[in-house]
């Protein structure tokens, strides 16, 4: 029989180990939390979450599944996938988990994103949002509005469109 090698076993652990994403903690609490969205349109500086703990048993394994499906995992952002999501017994997961006020805005600088088990990899989701922007060329305020099909362009056309409409003179 072999002696156990600490490092390798270690090392074996790791290789295993499925990096899982949209998952965090909160750094005041250390609270579990699933990142459903990564910034909030126009507020770059806020996510909305979940703490997957407050869904009963039926509706927890549901959200797991959905979050840790093919789908869920290669999402840009999860909110989209359970858009499109339903629990097992026919309800839409994203109106479901607004409505019954689950999602929570929390300020990105205290939520921190794990991955999975373990600290390895561990980043504060403010600079997460930061690399990025940086990695698409824009800023963190056009990645808050790129998932909700908004642009800064598009924004400002909106805005100019909307303050022209509202300056006609009424009939």
């Amino acid at each position: 029989m072999m002696p156990m090698d600490v490092q390798g076993t270690a090392e074996t652990v790791a290789a295993n180990r499925r990096q899982i994403k949209h998952i965090g903690k909160l750094k005041d609490s250390n609270a579990n939390v699933a990142i459903i969205f990564r910034t909030v349109p126009g507020e770059p500086e806020n996510a909305l979450v979940i703490g997957p703990k407050f869904l009963d048993n039926n509706y927890h394994d549901s959200f797991m599944k959905a979050l840790e499906s093919n789908e869920g995992q290669n999402a840009f952002e999860l909110g989209t996938h359970l858009a499109k999501s339903r629990f097992n017994d026919g309800v839409e997961m994203l109106p479901y988990l607004h409505q019954n006020n689950f999602l929570k805005k929390i300020p990105t600088n205290n939520v921190i994103v794990t991955m999975g088990a373990g600290t390895t990899g561990e980043v504060q989701l403010d600079e997460l949002n930061k690399l990025i922007a940086e990695e698409r060329g824009i800023t963190v305020l056009e990645l808050s509005n790129l998932e909700a099909g908004l642009t800064a362009t598009t924004t400002e056309k909106t805005a100019d469109a909307a303050k022209k409409k509202s300056a006609r003179p009424k009939k």
